[in-house]
């Protein structure tokens, strides 16, 4: 997969992952990160793609509008930091450490913005570590099933995964949902251990053990995303 460097009129400068395909059409499209793709059959040059961009600019202004914020997402402080089912201001403090108030916050050290991204994601990853596989534990001791190995994953696609082999993995930034999604993924997953599948079976256990299957789900379908916050 090849890179083309594209400049909008405005000025906002782009590097466009290239996958050639089999189809005859030429498609735009920028993923949950704010990279942005595009692919095209192999007869278009990378001359012709470029000419096809510059055209059709005008048609894809709101694409346009939406990648650069989805990419400026990447290198800027989120406005507010989801945290255990809430989202927070924070503030710049003159401290060298992370500190978070439930009523006031996060206060982040003042430093540059790729340090306090680096400083916050550590932060996140570490409340994961302790909360996330406590919860699981927690869970596994009730339902009595015990996964092979527990750890946290950096997926970009799932929630959570359990495999026969490695065991079960939670993604760490669950850390921002609230208690409730957290516990809904830690049953899902270790209902995974006595049926591999999601059978009537399945969700008959699952439902033994929490009653906020559908609320979880409508919360994650309606925040889950802002919790890709840092990438």
């Amino acid at each position: 997969m090849s890179l083309i460097k594209y400049t909008t009129s405005h000025g906002w400068q782009f590097e466009l992952k290239l996958r050639r395909t089999a189809q005859k059409n030429i498609i735009l499209r920028v993923d949950h990160l704010g990279q942005v793709r595009i692919s095209a059959p192999p007869s278009v040059t990378l001359a012709k793609l470029q000419h096809w961009l510059t055209v059709n600019e005008a048609k894809f202004s709101h694409f346009w509008q939406q990648a650069w914020q989805a990419q400026q997402a990447r290198v800027d402080m989120p406005q507010k930091i989801w945290f255990r089912g809430q989202s927070y201001t924070y503030a710049i403090s003159q401290g060298d450490k992370i500190v978070w108030h439930p009523l006031k916050g996060f206060s982040l050290p003042n430093l540059s913005t790729a340090q306090q991204r680096e400083l916050m994601v550590n932060w996140l990853r570490m409340q994961a570590q302790s909360v996330l596989i406590e919860r699981l534990h927690h869970w596994s001791r009730i339902m009595q099933l015990e996964p092979k190995a527990v750890a946290l994953s950096q997926a970009k696609t799932f929630w959570g995964v359990c495999r026969s082999r490695t065991g079960i993995r939670l993604n760490w930034r669950l850390i921002g949902a609230p208690d409730h999604v957290i516990d809904y993924i830690c049953i899902h997953e270790l209902s995974h251990i006595q049926h591999p599948n999601h059978g009537a079976a399945f969700w008959s256990l699952v439902a033994r053990y929490t009653t906020e299957i559908k609320p979880a789900k409508m919360w994650l379908s309606q925040y889950g995303q802002q919790l890709f916050q840092f990438g």
